[in-house]
């Protein structure tokens, strides 16, 4: 995730809509995963960085996603279900799961809202094109990794709970190499997406309304 975030600061100038809060994406997670480990080697306990990550994360995909679009009615909405996704996520942190499990109800909220977003764009982005090769255009890219990562993180999360409460560590680690594996595949679009944008590709301006 360095990797990307370095070329997207390099970059950083070439960069415009929603891609301008993406290049913060890479360092959140990977800042995460450090205190993961951090978490997990002093306290033997890591669930609660889970549940930060999962808030963080999604906030940062609504925040592209908002800065993306240019309809006031678009931004309105958008608004109105990152509140409603912070009252689900306190409530399934407090009350539902807890912190003594993964918060994979919120990841599906997360999910379900995420990929809804990025459905919009894309039918926007076809739409407006004007022709252009959507293949280069940074935000598309980015929104083909995102949707293919909380694709594959959604299900991972929902099982991932059914081994911890059964304490079965050979099958939670091999979660978590899963989910590696996405994350890997999600920096390489990620590093894709960036490199695009350095070559100052015109962007499609997104309206939906």
């Amino acid at each position: 995730m360095i990797i990307p975030f370095a070329v997207a600061f390099r970059y950083r100038s070439s960069l415009t809509g929603g891609m301008r809060t993406l290049r913060w994406v890479p360092l959140f997670l990977f800042l995460m995963y450090c205190l993961l480990q951090i978490s997990i080697k002093i306290w033997h306990y890591g669930l609660i960085i889970n549940h930060i990550n999962t808030v963080g994360e999604t906030l940062l995909y609504i925040k592209v996603y908002h800065d993306e679009f240019n309809s006031k009615k678009t931004k309105r909405w958008i608004r109105i279900l990152t509140v409603c996704f912070l009252i689900f996520a306190a409530v399934d942190s407090f009350w539902i799961e807890g912190f003594d499990s993964i918060n994979s109800y919120t990841n599906l909220v997360e999910s379900i809202i995420v990929i809804s977003l990025g459905i919009l764009f894309f039918e926007h982005i076809i739409s407006k094109s004007n022709h252009q090769q959507i293949q280069k255009i940074p935000m598309f890219i980015a929104t083909v990794g995102i949707l293919l990562y909380l694709s594959g993180t959604v299900l991972l999360y929902l099982v991932t709970n059914n081994f911890i409460a059964s304490n079965d560590e050979y099958s939670t680690r091999l979660m978590y190499l899963l989910n590696s594996i996405l994350l890997l595949l999600l920096a390489i679009i990620f590093l894709r997406a960036f490199f695009l944008a350095r070559k100052k590709t015109p962007a499609a301006p997104v309206y939906a309304g």
